[in-house]
């Protein structure tokens, strides 16, 4: 296999040494990194490997890495990604970062997932539909990373409650409300996998037709559904019939049937996780502060953003349809 053949020409002590530079300025200006993105939880460069003939990502995590996933789960679903062809091949991975195989192309922005692209979007509905077909890594094994990370975050929220905004409800309201949407969940029955957990459209890369997945840490088992509404959540134009495309194609990818009716049952699988791609994001921003308090108005208004759009779509999680019902 290709992934197999690029982990042998790869020296593991090279790659712990470029990791290592990741924390060094100068080391960095030495070795040649040329930055990608510099995210919440994490640091990225490309940089030459050691033998000069390909490009490898390094990427170095930040304390804030460890605010939503265990410290023993880190990398696991980025390496099996890697190994089965869904994203790139990792070949170092450890709780202070990882290395990987550099990956040409553009990630793509909301309003690629809503063009009714077919070929792009079978694209993405085919690499998805693969990484949820995979076994839950042992080190990942539990109850849905929707509710865990949230518990996680909810709890270093709470540490600092003079670093909260003030237009929100008390904490012990927004428990109560995290546990009825997760009893209000349980009732639709959703499909649980191998979930990515942060399916947004800045985590797909697409080069010259083809597509690849990247940054899994979040991964682990989730919903299905979170992942689709993750990808077509939107402040902007919605496509419903892109959202509709997509569905179709993951089914086939998946090897499920996808008659209009299952079609339909899809879609509203998919709209019940709306609110709650909402919640989890206004949870991220109450305890964001903990790490970065020196842009305390900014994680505010996001966290008060985030509270209004769970509540104007919490409706589509609570009232249960028909067809939940079948």
């Amino acid at each position: 296999m290709e992934g197999s053949s690029q982990l042998e020409q790869i020296d593991a002590k090279n790659c712990q040494e470029l990791l290592d530079a990741g924390g060094d300025s100068e080391k960095r200006q030495a070795y040649g990194f040329e930055c990608l993105t510099s995210g919440f939880a994490n640091h990225v460069w490309s940089v030459a490997s050691s033998g000069g003939k390909k490009r490898l990502v390094v990427k170095s995590y930040t304390d804030l890495m460890l605010l939503r996933i265990e410290a023993h789960a880190v990398g696991a679903v980025d390496e099996l990604a890697g190994r089965c062809g869904v994203g790139p091949v990792v070949h170092l991975s450890n709780q202070t970062g990882l290395v990987m195989d550099f990956l040409p192309g553009r990630t793509l922005e909301e309003v690629d997932v809503h063009r009714g692209n077919l070929a792009m979007l079978e694209g993405v509905a085919k690499m998805l539909s693969k990484l949820h077909s995979q076994k839950v890594p042992a080190a990942c094994e539990g109850e849905p990373m929707l509710w865990r990370t949230m518990e996680k975050m909810m709890l270093v929220a709470k540490q600092t409650p003079e670093l909260l905004p003030a237009g929100i409800p008390s904490m012990e309201v927004i428990d109560q409300e995290i546990a009825a949407a997760k009893t209000a969940l349980e009732r639709h029955r959703p499909k649980i996998v191998l979930g990515h957990g942060d399916f947004k459209p800045s985590n797909v890369l697409e080069h010259n037709g083809e597509v690849k997945l990247i940054d899994f840490e979040l991964g682990g088992p989730n919903y299905r559904g979170f992942d689709w509404m993750k990808l077509f959540r939107t402040a902007g134009d919605f496509s419903e019939e892109s959202m509709r495309l997509f569905l179709r194609a993951y089914a086939e990818s998946a090897g499920e049937s996808c008659s209009l009716e299952d079609l339909e049952a899809l879609l509203q699988e998919t709209q019940v996780f709306e609110p709650l791609t909402w919640l989890e994001a206004f949870v991220f921003f109450l305890a964001l502060p903990q790490f970065k308090s020196d842009e305390l108005p900014r994680w505010h208004k996001l966290a008060e953003h985030r509270w209004s759009m769970y509540q104007e779509s919490r409706a589509r999680l609570f009232e249960m349809r028909h067809s939940a019902n079948d």
